[in-house]
């Protein structure tokens, strides 16, 4: 069930971040004349993704090990965003991301493999 809660958690986290990106600026916020809030179809979807990742999110570090859930989840997301940017965004890599990925990886793996 951890491993299963991660996935869907990893998920809606990059799909928020990738909703959000596609959404552009189109979320507006004003608080003249009383609250008013705005946004546009794809950044609604972000929104919407990412309020499910919070509620994920609480229930993993509540109940997982949060010295070892954090550090290794938040590597993973952030490869899969570098991969998102360039495949879908067509983001570039440079020789300090990559390096940045390697390292990422390697700590991801010394962390799953070392904490057994």
């Amino acid at each position: 069930m951890k491993y299963l809660l991660t996935l869907i958690y990893i998920f809606f986290t990059t799909g928020g971040i990738t909703f959000m990106k596609l959404g552009g600026d189109s979320l507006k916020l004003g608080l003249k004349d009383g609250f008013s809030l705005a946004m546009g179809w794809k950044t609604f979807v972000g929104f919407c993704f990412y309020l499910v990742s919070f509620l994920l999110w609480q229930k993993l570090i509540v109940k997982y090990d949060l010295s070892i859930m954090v550090p290794i989840v938040t590597g993973i997301v952030q490869i899969i965003i570098l991969l998102i940017g360039y495949i879908v965004f067509k983001e570039q890599f440079n020789v300090v991301s990559l390096i940045g990925a390697c390292l990422i990886i390697a700590g991801i793996i010394v962390m799953a493999f070392g904490a057994r």
